[in-house]
């Protein structure tokens, strides 16, 4: 539970970026988040090259990395990556909101799950988690509704529904990048059969 809890702090301190993307102009945000994502990148492909590097980054970090992440890329870098890419590919709301489904609703579904979990799947998941999580995004659906009343709530509630059930789901692509991404594009096929 300690190495869940390290992991579900780095998800929930993201939440710095999605606001920082509401109160700076695009731009500047991009300014951020696309070189951001693009030195994650570099220092988790670098870790893969270079023996050194690989052995630095593995002294410091092996706690926290899932066996599958000490092979490929960190959970962390897949965050950045999608987090930069919504940004790029939604509008304002729209990104900030499946950066939140990420980094709130994912680390509520992982904290809860294990803490409470008792209904499991086949694959490992709770219920009890798959629940947190949809409670958790349909707030953060909620909340930007407030403050973007261009994005109409049952849009951004079909976003958290979509959101919540791409993480609970054991599907291949990290789930930093399907929360984040698949959420956002759920949203905006939402406002558009809504218009």
């Amino acid at each position: 539970m300690k190495r869940e809890l390290t992991r579900k702090a780095i998800h929930m301190s993201s939440t710095v970026l999605p606001l920082l993307v509401w109160v700076v102009p695009r731009p500047v945000a991009l300014a951020v988040l696309l070189p951001g994502a693009a030195i994650a990148l570099g220092i988790d492909l670098a870790r893969h090259k270079h023996r050194g590097f690989r052995y630095q980054f593995l002294r410091r970090t092996r706690t926290m990395l899932r066996t599958h992440e000490r092979h490929g890329l960190a959970g962390a870098t897949y965050m950045a990556v999608a987090y930069a890419a919504a940004l790029v590919l939604f509008p304002k709301p729209v990104a900030v909101a499946a950066m939140l489904f990420n980094g709130l609703g994912d680390a509520a579904a992982a904290l809860v799950g294990k803490r409470w979990g008792r209904h499991r799947t086949s694959w490992g998941k709770s219920w009890e988690g798959f629940a947190a999580g949809l409670v958790t995004d349909l707030a953060v659906a909620g909340a930007v509704c407030l403050v973007a009343p261009s994005v109409p709530f049952a849009a951004a509630a079909f976003g958290a529904l979509v959101a919540a059930t791409v993480e609970f789901a054991p599907l291949p692509v990290d789930d930093n990048v399907r929360v984040t991404l698949v959420g956002g594009a759920a949203i905006g096929l939402g406002m558009v059969l809504l218009a």
